[in-house]
Parts: structure tokens; C-alpha cells; sequence
């Protein structure tokens, strides 16, 4: 297998080089905070799996790869599965893939064999996992006779894969064992980290916000507590799944419903209830997380506990520091114009973000 070895250490010059057909590459590298999966293939492999252009078979121009790139995503993501603890992740954001640097701005037909394109994703993890399985099933859609070379990097060490239709799958086992105090620490911080740097789970609690009633916001707070617990349990469980930009494009909804709710009821009695509904949508949002860093095999419940709490921390700390404030609002005589304007600036945010999340766009700074 030393050939692969070198192959492999080479891989981000590999473009130019010819390679067996049939033939694609992976290179898992494992970190105590970082997950990198790189996948290899040449044109023609990328082209049985979306068109590379508009036209049919013609020359590859950086348009028509940034063109195709998205559905190349979306095709590792359905037909290569990531678990981490044997518990079922997510691929993070993909990194772009680079146009070879020994290319020009056209590609031939000619060329596709040889040139290759990776596409890379970075998952951070609270630490180092215990195993890791990567698993490909897309040999119906590529061939039964195509091969995946891998190569598993950690600690030093690098062990070479064969991935087949007849052997899809591996198990790489650290051995790493993460610590009971160091479990519980760390997920409770990951909770209080995801709400505060959640801008659209704050913008969320902003719009909810604004009722007169201190009984209303405890009702508001207990629904949407128990809505997002219960929809984090079962989607961690993989009891109910839905596919992650659904996930994303439901919270912008909410966001944008209540921000503009806001603007034409001051009845906010039956607050409590929208929000139990829309909080289920955002127990998705906060289960993507923990996929996304991969949960432990053990301890499964103390880790989902302590999130749960960071997160309510996080919620705790947020509406404490706001509603007072939106309280004494509510009693002067401009209360209604504050209102209207801090719920027009919300609404415009989530507007912004369904708008980006339908439309796969990235122009929102936060």
C-alpha cells in the first residue's frame, strides 16, 4: 500500500496526474477539535453525478463548476454517511472546491479523466471521538467497479481503506475515552454557546418578548422549553429526521411569523401556544448542532441533559437581561412605536434569512 501513501500525501497536487479509472479518493483526518473528510473524484465521475454544464458534454469553466458544486453537495451528502461515537452526524458546510492551479480558465472533455476536484468538510468536535465510520453507498449511481481509496490520519499514523460495494464501510477506533466531568462541562457550555451565538434563536426570543403579563412569559418560556426538548430527543435519537436546510428555512419562518405577528395583535394570551408549536422547529435546529459534533456512545443522556441546560442557561440569562426592560416599555405612552420598530427590524432579519435559505444564498453577515 505504499503507493496509496504517497498518492495520498500528494493529492492537493494530484490533478494533473493519471489515476485508475473508476477510482475515487477519501481522506478522513481525526483531531481532539476537528473532523476534516476530504472526497476525490475526477470530471467524469462528478459528471454521473450532475451535468457540468448547461449544454451537455462541453468544456468546464469555473461558472459551470460553481454551477454544479451544490448538487455534488447535496449527492455526498445523501450517498456518504458520517457517524461519529456510532451515532449518526451531519457533514459541516463544505469548503468550495479549488479550480486546479495547473489548469487554465477552460477544462476539455479530454482532460476529465485526469483532473480531479475535491470537496472538503471540516466537522468541529467538543473532543477527540471515540470511533469513526465512514460508510459509502452510492456504488448503484457510480458502478459496482468503482473504488474508494482511503486513508485514515490520526495521531501520527495513517491506515490505508479499500471502500467496495462489497465492503461500503469502516470503523476507526481511536480508543479515546471521554472523561464523565469533561462530558458533562463540555455540553453545558455548548449549550450556552449555541444560544448566544445563535442570532436567530435570539432574534426569536426578542419576538416573543413583548407580552405585558409576567404569567405569559412564564407560559412562553415552560412551551418553548418543553417543545424543543422533546424534538432534540427525538431527532438525536433519529426517531424523527429532517433534512437540516428544511430545518433552517422552519426557524426563519418563526422568526419571521411572530416579528410580524407583533406588528397586528397586542392579544398575546395565546402566545404560549404558537410558540410550543414553532419551538419543535427549533429542537431540530439545536439537534443539527449535536449531530454536527457527534455525541458520545456512552453517557448519551447526561450529554443531552447537559445541553439542555446550557441552553436554558443561555435563554434564562438572555430573557432576564431583556424583558425588564421591554416591561417598563410597555408602560409609557411611545411603548406601541418601539414595538412596531423593533419588530419591523426582526422581521426584516428573518425575511433575510427564509430568503437566504430557500435560495441557498449567502449574503447575510450573521
Amino acid at each position: 500500500m505504499l503507493w496509496l501513501r504517497i498518492f495520498l500525501c500528494f493529492l492537493p497536487v494530484a490533478s494533473a496526474w493519471a489515476h485508475t479509472v473508476d477510482t475515487s479518493y477519501c481522506r478522513v483526518a481525526i483531531t481532539p477539535h476537528m473532523i476534516e473528510c476530504k472526497f476525490t473524484y475526477d470530471l467524469n465521475t462528478l459528471r454521473r453525478i450532475t451535468p457540468l454544464g448547461t449544454d451537455g458534454d462541453q468544456p468546464l469553466t469555473r461558472a459551470t463548476l460553481e454551477a454544479a458544486t451544490p448538487a455534488i453537495e447535496r449527492f455526498i451528502r445523501a450517498h456518504i454517511y458520517l457517524d461519529l461515537n456510532q451515532r449518526a452526524a451531519e457533514f459541516a458546510e463544505a469548503e468550495p472546491p479549488a479550480w486546479p492551479t495547473d489548469a487554465g480558465e477552460v477544462i476539455p472533455e479530454s482532460e476529465f479523466g485526469q483532473r480531479l476536484l475535491s470537496f472538503t468538510f471540516r466537522n468541529p468536535v467538543l473532543s477527540l471521538p471515540e470511533d469513526l465510520t465512514i460508510t459509502f453507498d452510492f456504488f448503484e449511481q457510480l458502478g459496482g467497479l468503482h473504488t474508494v481509496l482511503g486513508a485514515f490520519v490520526f495521531n501520527g499514523h495513517e491506515d490505508e481503506v479499500i471502500f467496495t460495494r462489497f465492503e461500503p464501510d469502516y470503523l476507526y477506533d481511536t480508543g479515546y475515552v471521554m472523561p464523565v466531568s469533561c462530558q458533562i462541562t463540555q455540553y453545558l457550555r455548548l449549550g450556552v454557546k449555541h444560544i448566544f451565538l445563535g442570532y436567530d434563536h435570539i432574534a426569536f426570543l426578542l419576538a416573543l418578548l413583548f407580552v405585558k403579563r409576567f404569567i405569559d412569559l412564564l407560559k412562553i418560556i415552560t412551551a418553548f422549553t418543553l417543545a424543543h426538548t422533546l424534538t432534540l430527543v427525538l431527532a438525536v435519537l433519529q426517531i424523527v429526521k429532517l433534512p437540516p436546510q428544511s430545518v433552517e428555512i422552519g426557524i426563519a419562518v418563526t422568526i419571521t411569523y411572530v416579528a410580524a405577528e407583533n406588528l397586528w395583535t397586542k392579544d398575546t394570551r395565546h402566545r404560549w401556544m404558537i410558540t410550543f408549536g414553532f419551538g419543535l422547529v427549533h429542537g431540530f435546529g439545536f439537534a443539527s448542532v449535536l449531530r454536527e459534533l457527534g455525541l458520545p456512545s456512552n453517557g448519551l443522556a447526561r450529554s443531552l441533559v447537559s445541553f439542555n441546560l446550557g441552553v436554558e442557561a443561555g435563554q434564562i440569562i438572555i430573557v432576564g437581561a431583556l424583558w425588564p426592560g421591554l416591561w417598563w416599555i410597555g408602560g409609557q405612552a411611545w411603548a406601541g412605536r418601539v414595538r412596531v420598530g423593533m419588530s419591523s427590524i426582526i422581521l426584516l432579519f428573518g425575511a433575510a434569512w427564509l430568503v437566504e435559505r430557500v435560495c441557498g444564498l449567502k449574503f447575510m453577515p450573521i
